[in-house]
């Protein structure tokens, strides 16, 4: 409800920067920490991807053209979950061989690197998302 009358100038910055909160609860979970401290980080992982979620459908709809919006929608969701299976049956073996904290840490540091990686494109970079003129109905 707060993304409703917030206004960010350059969202993905942002977005992708606090989607880094994600990696905390598992390098918590790799450090033993308690599970207070677990449910706190898994907490604020949620509202970073929240947050996510409503910035890149807003800028998704904002610079993808209509007619093309579930062919990017698609591929945007195979380049999200293809990778998943691989990741859930690699697990296993991975912490058989170097254990399940290092693996736990390790995924957290992986995953906050994939995050941060696509900052690294100025032109994700400079995406702004500027609200819309208001409609002459609203008196402006």
């Amino acid at each position: 409800m707060a993304m409703v009358k917030l206004t960010v100038r350059r969202p993905m910055v942002r977005a992708l920067s606090l989607m880094t909160l994600a990696a905390v609860p598992l390098i918590l979970l790799g450090t033993g920490a308690n599970v207070f401290w677990l449910a706190a980080a898994a907490f604020a992982a949620g509202m970073a991807a929240e947050f996510f979620t409503v910035v890149w459908s807003t800028v998704c709809h904002l610079h993808i053209p209509e007619r093309l919006l579930s062919r990017v929608g698609a591929y945007d969701e195979f380049g999200s979950f293809a990778s998943i299976p691989l990741g859930q049956l690699s697990v296993p073996f991975l912490a058989a061989a170097f254990g399940t904290a290092t693996v736990a840490v390790a995924g957290g540091a992986l995953l906050a690197v994939a995050m941060l990686l696509p900052l690294l494109l100025p032109s994700l970079r400079r995406i702004e998302v500027t609200p819309a003129p208001r409609a002459a109905a609203d008196g402006g």
